[in-house]
């Protein structure tokens, strides 16, 4: 399996990742400094949110996982109205995210669901239940 590396300096940290064709996520990440040891020295949360991976060689699965974000985008935004219910619109944008994970190859897509959505596991297969009773699952 062939391997791609992207390197990337915050400050005085070197972030080093090593990506497969396996995933859209590196194997391995590797996060140095030029000054080790240094006392009361450490990684913080502000550098952390500077990393950026970005897959050199993007998999065909992150087109697949983009479509999967946007699509749970657009069912979050369906939850956040102040009259959220279960209409026609919101079931289908539902099955729509459902769709594009399972497309994606996401493992236990339902659970990855609600990482992003304001609902647990058991919600969200109610509601794809309810978008089957009503035929929007084949």
């Amino acid at each position: 399996m062939e391997s791609a590396e992207t390197t990337q300096q915050i400050g005085s940290w070197t972030v080093r990742a090593v990506w497969t064709e396996a995933g859209p996520f590196p194997s391995e990440l590797h996060i140095t400094t030029d000054k080790p040891g240094a006392a009361g020295f450490g990684i913080t949360n502000s550098v952390l949110r500077e990393v950026k991976l970005i897959h050199p060689n993007p998999p065909e699965t992150m087109s697949a996982m983009n479509a999967a974000l946007d699509s749970l985008r657009i069912v979050r935004d369906f939850q956040s109205q102040e009259e959220y219910s279960l209409n026609d619109d919101y079931l289908k944008a539902l099955v729509s995210a459902y769709v594009a994970m399972s497309n994606a190859n996401v493992a236990s897509p339902i659970e990855k669901m609600s990482y992003f959505l304001p609902c647990d596991p058991l919600a969200i297969e109610k509601d794809l239940n309810e978008a089957i009773k009503r035929g929007f699952i084949g």
